[in-house]
């Protein structure tokens, strides 16, 4: 029970903290560009580990009892994702009205629509955009990001293709059948 007890723990830890580590990626857009899109980037790797490990540990759980914060995983995502697309706007990396336009319709479409796979694809451009800018202002740390998910699809290659994709796809189906 202990060892349970201290892995539901270990893997809560780790999804909370990929909350704060979304919040802090925002304060790294007072700093001069190249600076700050590398420490973002860094988080945003760390955020990324954070993610591939919190769920395996917490599948450890003889139980499977789902905690609080378990349940709240992709808010922890969503919030990254909302942290990098604050970095763009405010290091004036995309347009204000950009930035600010591109929250406002996700929050409405998920307001809306209520998908978690809708919320899956919405994170796409914030990641998409800071990789691209990762590789022009610190391309090591693009490269860090590239080479990162291209480990985590690697890693998780039996999943991705059998479980993952198809259920991003029929969820996204869904919406459209509305």
């Amino acid at each position: 029970m202990r060892i349970t007890l201290s892995l539901k723990f270990a893997a809560d830890l780790l999804t909370s903290l990929r909350f704060f580590l979304g919040l802090y990626i925002i304060h790294f857009s007072v700093y001069e560009t190249t600076q700050g899109v590398a420490s973002a980037s860094t988080l945003l790797w760390i955020a990324w580990v954070t993610d591939l490990l919190d769920g395996p540990i917490s599948r450890l759980d003889p139980r499977k009892v789902q905690t609080w914060i378990g349940r709240h995983d992709l808010t922890a995502d969503v919030t990254v994702a909302l942290g990098c697309w604050l970095f763009l706007t405010f290091s004036d990396l995309i347009p204000m009205w950009i930035g600010l336009g591109y929250i406002l319709l996700s929050a409405l479409l998920l307001l809306y629509f209520k998908s978690e796979h809708l919320a899956w694809g919405l994170q796409a451009p914030p990641y998409g955009l800071m990789i691209l800018n990762a590789l022009k202002y610190a391309p090591t740390y693009g490269m860090l990001l590239i080479v990162w998910i291209a480990f985590v699809v690697i890693v998780t290659w039996p999943r991705f293709p059998k479980h993952t994709l198809p259920e991003f796809l029929n969820g996204m189906k869904a919406l459209f059948k509305r």
